[in-house]
């Protein structure tokens, strides 16, 4: 049976491009699509609201170096104006091209196939350790944006030891803000890890962090 062949796609969102790169990119459709009127026939977006909405942009964003509030506004507006009328061609474009890859190529717009692959989470750690009431210690891991839960891991670290020996690991929800770690034993030093699980799997445990409990 043979092998369905990838959609190929155009990138549609534009909203974290920089400035620069937004007038880059404006500047790259406009050769790619306007530029070929024979592969690209009855544009969506005229070449003349195009080529002023360029203009008006790359004029914002020269403008808005200068770092004034209003001109900085008005660059804000061009670039919402503009980031909607690329993927309105966009799209409109990947309708043309029928899947075509030397067509979408040729646009200029950015391209790319099927799902983009999964990427892991970034490491995370300790953030804080505080100690409110005797023989607890309450554990905030990093923020770890895309982690669907989060492990701690603990124990006693042991005079003249290097590491410490876990001997207790606790899952918890991302939404809970902070743990408490009950029944610690006063006087004796603690060693914390966190590690994040998240659609890749669990990321590595982080460093370890100490604290005596009291």
């Amino acid at each position: 049976m043979a092998t369905k062949a990838a959609k190929q796609k155009v990138l549609m969102v534009f909203h974290a491009d920089t400035d620069d790169q937004l007038v880059t990119t404006m500047g790259v459709v406009d050769d790619g699509v306007y530029g070929h009127p024979d592969k690209f026939t009855n544009v969506i977006i005229p070449k003349k609201t195009f080529d002023a909405q360029k203009v008006a942009l790359t004029t914002a964003v020269i403008a808005s170096k200068d770092g004034d509030k209003k001109v900085i506004a008005e660059k804000n507006k061009q670039r919402s104006l503009s980031t909607k009328m690329l993927s309105k061609l966009a799209r409109h474009v990947e309708e043309i091209a029928n899947n075509d890859l030397p067509t979408l190529t040729l646009s200029g717009f950015t391209i790319g196939s099927g799902k983009p692959a999964q990427q892991p989470l970034a490491p995370t750690g300790v953030d804080k350790l505080v100690q409110k009431v005797t023989g607890q210690i309450i554990v905030s891991p990093k923020p770890t944006p895309g982690a669907r839960m989060i492990e701690i891991r603990y124990g006693a670290v042991l005079p003249g030891a290097t590491a410490p020996a876990p001997t207790t690991t606790v899952q918890v929800a991302t939404a809970k803000p902070a743990t408490p770690i009950n029944g610690l034993t006063p006087g004796t030093v603690y060693a914390f890890q966190v590690r994040a699980f998240g659609k890749t799997g669990w990321t590595e445990w982080s460093d370890a962090v100490a604290k005596m409990s009291t």
